[in-house]
C-alpha cells in the first residue's frame, strides 16, 4: 500500500476513485488516485536542472502536498508551507541542501509546539489550479509560469485568511534563516 494510501486512512479519508479529486477538485476521471500520479511525474515537464534552477521541482511538492493535507503527516504540511514562504516571500534560492537544514528546524520545532496543527483553507480560498492544470501546459514557460502561479495561490490560500498559519510560516522561515546563518559561513 502506498505511503499516501496510509495517511489517508490514519486520518480517516475515504478515497474515492471516481471523478474530480476530492482534496484540490482537479478535474480527474481518477479522483485523487491520478492527482497523485500526475505529481508524481510533473516535475518532470522540464529537465532536473532547470527545474532545480526555476525552483519548479520544490514548489510542486510544496503545493500539491499542501492542497493534499489528508495524505500527509501534519509536520508534513509545516515543511511545505515554511518552504513556501522561504521561496515566495523570503526569495530564498532553495536548494537540496536547505532541506536538510529545514528538517533540523522543524525537528526542533515540533518540541516546542507538539499539538500545533496547519489549518486547511476554506473552501472559498482554496487555490484554483491544480497539479493538473500545470500538466497542461505546452512549453517550459508555460510551465514555470504556472508552477509559480500555483505556488503562490497555495500559499496564499493557507495564510492571506489565516493569521495562525501565516504566524507558522513566519516562525519557521525566521528559524530556518537563523540556523542557516549561523551554518553559513560570512
Amino acid at each position: 500500500m502506498p505511503k499516501w494510501l496510509e495517511q489517508a486512512a490514519k486520518n480517516e479519508l475515504e478515497i474515492l476513485e471516481d471523478g474530480q479529486c476530492q482534496l484540490c477538485g482537479s478535474d480527474t476521471f481518477h479522483g485523487i488516485t491520478e492527482c497523485v500520479s500526475t505529481a508524481g511525474k510533473i516535475t518532470h515537464k522540464i529537465s532536473q536542472e532547470k527545474g532545480i534552477q526555476q525552483q519548479t521541482i520544490f514548489l510542486c511538492v510544496d503545493a500539491h502536498a499542501l492542497q493534499h493535507t489528508l495524505i500527509h503527516g501534519r509536520w508534513n504540511n509545516h515543511f511545505h508551507l515554511a518552504r513556501l514562504h522561504l521561496i515566495l516571500v523570503d526569495h530564498i534560492q532553495w536548494t537540496y541542501d536547505l532541506t536538510t537544514i529545514l528538517n533540523e528546524v522543524l525537528d526542533e520545532y515540533k518540541k516546542l509546539h507538539p499539538n500545533e496543527k496547519i489549518t486547511e483553507p476554506d473552501p472559498v480560498h482554496k487555490a484554483k489550479l491544480t497539479v493538473i492544470d500545470v500538466d497542461a501546459s505546452h512549453d517550459d514557460d508555460e510551465y514555470v509560469a504556472l508552477v509559480w502561479e500555483w505556488a503562490k495561490q497555495v500559499y496564499v490560500s493557507f495564510t492571506e485568511h489565516d493569521a495562525v498559519n501565516h504566524a507558522i510560516a513566519q516562525r519557521l522561515a525566521d528559524s530556518f534563516k537563523q540556523k542557516n546563518l549561523a551554518i553559513t559561513p560570512q
